[in-house]
């Protein structure tokens, strides 16, 4: 037939140039492959609608010659793979037969959700039936070798998350084993399990009810990840009750459940946030950081997962060959400043307060971060980072570098009256201390007098108070791999605020870690940039040195007070240096006080700050007495 055609062509060439073979690019020929083109396009549309979220493959389906088993079929190979999206891109033209048959291939490139991408190329067959072109429903077309009843079979395989170590490489944290308690779905739990949720897991029993009358049919409804111990322990009251259901696992824990809590963070089961966070190769059922430094480094810590994808045969299940491998990377692990002796003093030492306290301890040298807790209960809120209180006298501190700046020596005398009146507001001392009249600076310091340091205001300018600050590094952004509040002193809009900043009310907040590093720059002589996780976090001076006066005189002061003065309480810990602190606050419409202490021994400088405490010297110094006798 061929040679026939070709002998007409030639015959007629002094007629025409326009005879050709049809396979070979003719009217007939083209037309064939852009019809089919068309459709096989049209089809690569559609199967990429189908695997995207909440897609459909009727679409994909109704372009073939079986549409109801090959939607089926096409909604269950991306079910199998898990996919989050797909790309489908014919390659070239058609390659068209004499029977109305053409093909085409097309690049698949898949994005297995938790894993990474699948790329394959596959090939979609086109017939002609009377005048429209389907595509064939063959299981070939998804992926070579489908066939009708073949399959493929997705595994995922995590690696172990790495550890959160502290100063000295030590492990904080661990894989450990843990166990997923909730609820079936529906309404098979009764009031009885709701309650017991509640006594004994502390879980909200209402809104666990709420999620699992709004789940799905046939869903698990985590409500809670406790330790395998723990689980042991209520397994035979919990098992017991209608609905409950349970998960093992593992989770990167530290040693017991309240070691560091609020620095360290939790891990749960992902939620739509902190499956963001975690990245492109986290999923919906992995357990992943949701608070501190394991949110903040989720994919450092978790690495990334392998997979492999394999065709199976329908019949035997046995595996034909694997197609895709995807090696998994481990996780790094994440080093901080961290002491791990003096954390667990810190805790130690906050677990004897009966109000919530925190503590913060830093090596004033380099401003690294050696313990930082909260208590007396377990938190996962981090207030010694986070906190934003009126540091009081201990405030003084910064009072007492802004007076020696303006030309005001050591000895200069501060009158110490029962009050002081700055246009219109009073301001008083606090209770135990009784007015002594003429006193230098020092003493004011020591006996930690507020009509002192007040009486002196007009000696300020009015930006007075926030440049001082700004030398201890007040009013910064830390900048810390974990969320930190540096504090701010405004300016004053009148007198009465600057007056009430210099004793650390009014306008002026910090958080313990910022009144730590005031402590830390008297005993180093320059503010340092604070650090919990060296090489993420920027390290150096956060200002210029205070002048070696300033330096020499705060020593003297802190000490002083410790020898002499409010914090006495600390005499007989050792070479301590420290100032008191008592900030009146407003809570639920009354006025309460928070007590305060900061200092320093050798290079470490600490703050601890008591919620509702009567006053530094006999509420915060207490807790800071067995915390310094922990350590030398």
């Amino acid at each position: 037939m061929k040679r026939t055609t070709a002998i007409v062509c030639l015959s007629s060439l002094l007629i025409t140039a326009g005879c050709s073979d049809s396979k070979s690019g003719g009217k007939s020929g083209n037309s064939e492959q852009q019809a089919s083109g068309a459709v096989i396009k049209q089809f690569a549309d559609a199967w990429v609608k189908a695997w995207a979220p909440n897609g459909k493959p009727d679409a994909a389906g109704a372009l073939t010659d079986n549409p109801t088993v090959f939607a089926k079929r096409l909604d269950d190979v991306d079910s199998a793979l898990v996919t989050s999206t797909v790309t489908v891109t014919p390659q070239g033209d058609p390659k068209c037969s004499d029977d109305n048959n053409c093909t085409q291939d097309l690049a698949v490139e898949a994005q297995l959700r938790g894993i990474g991408t699948m790329k394959w190329t596959s090939t979609a067959a086109a017939v002609k039936t009377g005048d429209n072109w389907k595509v064939k429903a063959s299981g070939d077309t998804i992926y070579p070798g489908l066939g009708d009843n073949n399959y493929l079979k997705r595994v995922r395989a995590l690696p172990a998350r790495a550890s959160i170590l502290d100063r000295n490489g030590v492990a904080l944290t661990a894989n450990r084993q843990v166990v997923i308690v909730g609820v079936a779905s529906g309404t098979k739990a009764t009031p009885a399990t709701y309650a017991a949720f509640a006594k004994y897991l502390d879980v909200d029993a209402a809104k666990l009810a709420a999620r699992a009358k709004a789940a799905p049919a046939g869903e698990f409804v985590d409500a809670i990840t406790i330790r395998a111990e723990e689980w042991e322990a209520l397994r035979p009251t919990m098992t017991k009750l209608p609905g409950v259901l349970t998960m093992g696992g593992t989770q990167s824990l530290p040693p017991t459940a309240n070691f560091a809590r609020s620095l360290i963070g939790t891990m749960k089961t992902a939620t739509e946030d902190t499956l963001k966070n975690a990245g492109p190769t986290a999923s919906a059922q992995d357990q992943v950081g949701t608070t501190g430094l394991q949110y903040s480094f989720q994919q450092q810590l978790a690495g990334t997962p392998g997979g492999t994808v394999a065709l199976r045969d329908g019949k035997t299940k046995l595996t034909i060959k694997t197609v895709f491998t995807q090696k998994g990377t481990a996780g790094k692990p994440v080093k901080t400043t961290i002491d791990t002796n003096m954390q667990k003093a810190a805790e130690a030492a906050l677990a004897t307060s009966k109000l919530p306290a925190s503590l913060v301890a830093v090596q004033a040298s380099t401003g690294q971060i050696l313990a930082a807790a909260n208590g007396p209960d377990p938190t996962s809120y981090n207030r010694a980072f986070q906190g934003r209180y009126a540091p009081g006298s201990t405030f003084k501190i910064v009072t007492s570098a802004a007076l020696l700046g303006s030309g005001e020596s050591t000895t200069t005398q501060l009158p110490c009256t029962d009050t002081i009146n700055v246009f219109g507001k009073t301001f008083k001392n606090y209770d135990a201390l009784a007015a002594y009249g003429a006193g230098t600076m020092q003493k004011a310091f020591n006996e930690s007098c507020n009509t002192a340091f007040i009486s002196q205001h007009g000696r300020l300018p009015k930006d007075g108070m926030t440049k001082a600050a700004s030398m201890f590094g007040i009013g910064r952004d830390l900048g810390l791999s974990l969320s930190a509040y540096g504090g701010q002193v405004p300016m004053p809009k009148d007198d009465v605020e600057e007056a009430a900043s210099m004793i650390g009310q009014g306008t002026v907040t910090a958080s313990p870690l910022a009144i730590a590093l005031v402590a830390a720059t008297v005993d180093h002589g320059t503010a340092m940039k604070p650090v919990l996780v060296p090489g993420k976090d920027a390290a150096g001076a956060a200002a210029s040195p205070l002048p070696a006066a300033t330096v020499a005189a705060l020593r003297t002061f802190m000490r002083t007070t410790v020898t002499g003065g409010t914090g006495k309480v600390l005499a007989g810990s050792g070479t301590v240096a420290a100032k008191t602190g008592t900030a009146e606050v407003v809570v639920n419409g009354k006025v309460t006080t928070n007590a305060w202490m900061a200092g320093y021994r050798g290079d470490v400088a600490f703050a601890v700050i008591v919620e509702g405490g009567e006053s530094g010297s006999h509420t915060a110094g207490p807790i800071l007495k067995p915390f310094l006798a922990a350590f030398k």
